[in-house]
Formats: structure tokens, C-alpha cells, sequence
């Protein structure tokens, strides 16, 4: 009986170690070549991937690395270029003074010209010369009305109005202003005439001064005279009238001028 068991025992150890080693080989198989998933089926396992093929990367970091650095501009280059702007701009600066002073000579030119045009519109023409009319002596003295006319004229005159002047002084003449005024306002028309570059009628009022004995304004008639000849181009007749008044009045405070003009 002992004997029976102990057979069996012998039996079930190696039925039991039998069976261990025969789970032990089917679990590395399968570790091996496949793996079960819950579902049955089978799954590969992983294989090592070869590495991404990185020749076009490496070239492309090649052509980066072999272009030229584009450096920016240096600082003597950029010196270089102030300096070229800050002469460009003396060089404008000179020809908008250069402008400016041209447009204001144009202006004063302009300025002269009208002048003179105004002038030419007011002188008589050729053809229709004026002649001042001597009137007869009217002896006496001025009244105190006649002087007060007489001096507001003069300030018309002196405050540059000259025509206005030339038709005050002509109504003195006209109203019959005495000989102690008269030769007086011959003598500022001719001035205001000369100013207004009238110069033949400026003679005529001139010459009609050294037609009053008395008149303390014949000097001056005379100088004007010889300017206003000299005014109108005809030199040899102004040297003339200058030598006049050296003759005539020795003693005159323009005795001076007149050498000067005939040396």
C-alpha cells in the first residue's frame, strides 16, 4: 500500500515538471515572434527603422553657410555722404541768394521803368509843344492870402505831388500874385517840371526867372538850366549855360559845380 502511494507521488512530480518546463518554452517562443492581443490576433513586434536620409538638409545648411554676409555701410561711408548733403545744400543756399538778389534788381528795374513810362505818358508830345506865356509885371507886394497860397504850394511841392504844385502855383500866377512871389513860383514850377523829367518846359520857367530884375532865385535858374540841358543830352549847349553862370554871377554859391562840370 505504502509502495502504491509512493509511485503516485513519483507520478504526479513528474507529470507537474513536465508540464512547467512546457509552459516555460511556448512563453519565450511567443515573446520571440509574436505577441496575442486580447482579440487573438497577432501583432509584430517592432522593428528598427533605418534613419531619414539627411543629405538635402546638409546641403541646404551648406549653401546657407557659403553666402556672403551683407554687411551694412561703414562709418566713414556714411561721413562721406553727410558731408556730399551738407555741401549739395551750401551750394542751394548760395543759388536762392543768388535768385533772390536777382529778382530784386528785376524789381527795382521794373520799378524804374514804370516810372519812366509815367512819365512819358505825361510829357507833351513833339508835336504839340507847351509854351509858358509871360504875363505883364504887376509891381507891389504879395498879400498876406497870396503868401499863405504860395507857401502851401511849396509844401505840395516838397511832399513830392508835383502836378498838383505846377496847377497851385499857375493859379497864383493867373490870380496875379505880385512880382515879389512871382519869379518864385517860375522857378518851382521849373524845379517840379524837372522832376517830372519835363525839361523843356523846366527851361522855359527857368529863363523866365532871369527876366526879374530883383529876383534873388536867378542863380539857381541858371544852374538848372545848364542841368536840365545836360538832362536832355545836349552837352555842348549845358557847358554853355554852365559858363553863363560863371559870367553872370562870379559870386554865386554854385560857381563851384560849374567849373567842375566844365573841366
Amino acid at each position: 500500500m505504502v509502495r502504491l502511494t509512493s509511485l503516485r507521488f513519483f507520478v504526479i512530480i513528474s507529470l507537474l515538471a513536465v508540464g512547467f518546463i512546457g509552459c516555460g518554452g511556448s512563453e519565450e517562443a511567443m515573446s520571440e515572434d509574436e505577441m496575442v492581443t486580447d482579440t487573438g490576433i497577432a501583432e509584430e513586434t517592432p522593428q528598427d527603422q533605418p534613419a531619414e536620409d539627411t543629405t538635402d538638409q546638409v546641403v541646404q545648411e551648406q549653401a546657407i553657410q557659403e553666402q556672403p554676409v551683407q554687411e551694412g555701410p561703414t562709418r566713414e561711408q556714411l561721413q562721406s555722404d553727410l558731408d556730399a548733403l551738407k555741401s549739395e545744400n551750401m551750394q542751394l543756399k548760395d543759388e536762392n541768394s543768388s535768385l533772390q538778389q536777382a529778382n530784386k534788381e528785376f524789381g527795382t528795374k521794373i520799378s524804374d521803368l514804370e516810372a519812366a513810362n509815367a512819365a512819358l505818358a505825361s510829357a507833351p508830345k513833339k508835336s504839340e509843344p507847351v509854351r509858358v506865356q509871360k504875363r505883364e509885371p504887376m509891381a507891389g507886394k504879395s498879400s498876406y492870402e497870396e503868401i499863405r497860397a504860395y507857401e502851401s504850394a511849396i509844401n505840395t511841392a516838397r511832399g513830392r505831388n508835383y502836378r498838383n504844385a505846377i496847377e497851385e502855383l499857375q493859379t497864383l500866377l493867373n490870380t496875379g500874385i505880385k512880382d515879389d512871389y512871382a519869379d518864385n513860383c517860375h522857378y518851382w514850377m521849373g524845379e517840379c517840371n524837372f522832376q517830372l523829367k519835363n525839361y523843356s518846359q523846366a527851361i522855359q520857367h527857368f529863363q523866365l526867372v532871369q527876366g526879374y530884375k530883383f529876383s534873388e532865385k536867378r542863380d539857381d535858374a541858371q544852374l538848372m538850366i545848364a542841368q536840365s540841358y545836360e538832362r536832355l543830352g545836349d552837352k555842348q549847349k549845358a557847358k554853355t549855360e554852365y559858363q553863363k553862370l560863371l559870367d553872370m554871377y562870379p559870386t554865386s554859391e554854385y560857381v563851384k559845380r560849374a567849373r567842375a562840370k566844365l573841366n
